[in-house]
């Protein structure tokens, strides 16, 4: 991604590392139609009971953030 940022060729970035990229205009995407899916973004833990409160805390924090901010569509790498 550096050297892609230095102007230096083509570069196979993550939709969540080149995001700020791409809306700043600093990278164009060459192929909108093609990406690689890596499949879902997962938050596993070991059960509902007796979840300790920390978890709890940042698994609701993760998903306020991927709602209020709208990141399942942003990172999505089948939009273009």
């Amino acid at each position: 991604m550096r050297a892609a940022l230095l102007g230096l060729g083509v570069a196979m970035v993550a939709v969540p590392d080149a995001l700020p990229h791409l809306e700043s205009g600093k990278f164009v995407r060459l192929l909108p139609k093609w990406y690689a899916d890596l499949g879902a973004l997962s938050l596993y833990y070991a059960s509902r009971t007796l979840l300790p409160a920390k978890t709890r805390v940042f698994v609701d924090l993760v998903v306020e953030a991927f709602r209020r901010d709208r990141l399942a569509e942003r990172f999505a790498g089948s939009l273009g």
